[in-house]
């Protein structure tokens, strides 16, 4: 090899293949901890036939029959609309890859006890503790959810730096699900 060939590493440090898909946080089996870090925002979301998520917002209401046909939403072996979720989508903190993810809830069972948490005087803003969210199971029939929420604690000073990047640089847009974007602009985590 001649020096030019050489010279320099080959890619830079810390590099990574960009991949949008990995902005969302999905629950994997075990425990799954996060910080809440935004308000979610709330709404109803289905599958069109091309498996792509339609999504409404709360205000706007359910999808109907009519919307249904309209986004060509996915249908179940019996000809039927497999029908909408109703869904909470917002920035957390995953610990577990200590980077910031869009994590989208449609589980039932996942739902009602953070709605608890919120409800609750004591416990109050999600975004002011920690959360497990323990997974078991893997399949449609066998998974599992408990949500066990953490002490009280200040944010991390460094998943506040993040924060502040993600402002500073407005490099997050939530509201780009309604039009079906990704909400990170950039995603280098």
């Amino acid at each position: 090899m001649t020096e030019i060939e050489k010279r320099g590493s080959f890619l830079p440090e810390a590099y990574q293949v960009p991949d949008k898909t990995r902005q969302f946080m999905k629950l994997t089996p075990g425990d799954n901890v996060i910080r809440v870090l935004s308000a979610p925002m709330l709404g109803y979301v289905v599958f069109t036939e091309d498996k792509k998520p339609h999504r409404r917002h709360i205000e706007e209401g359910d999808f109907t029959t009519d919307a249904l046909r309209e986004v060509r939403a996915k249908r179940n072996e019996d000809g039927d609309f497999e029908g909408s979720k109703h869904f909470w989508i917002m920035l957390v903190w995953d610990y577990a890859s200590k980077a910031p993810k869009i994590l989208e809830i449609t589980q039932i069972s996942v739902l009602k006890p953070l709605y608890a948490l919120a409800e609750d005087e004591d416990w109050g803003d999600l975004r002011d503790f920690d959360i497990n969210i323990h997974r078991t199971g893997t399949g449609k029939n066998d998974t599992e959810f408990a949500v066990t929420p953490k002490p009280h604690k200040p944010l991390q000073a460094d998943i506040e730096d993040v924060i502040q990047q993600l402002e500073e640089k407005q490099l997050l847009d939530l509201n780009a699900i309604w039009r079906g974007e990704y909400p990170f602009e950039i995603y280098n985590w």
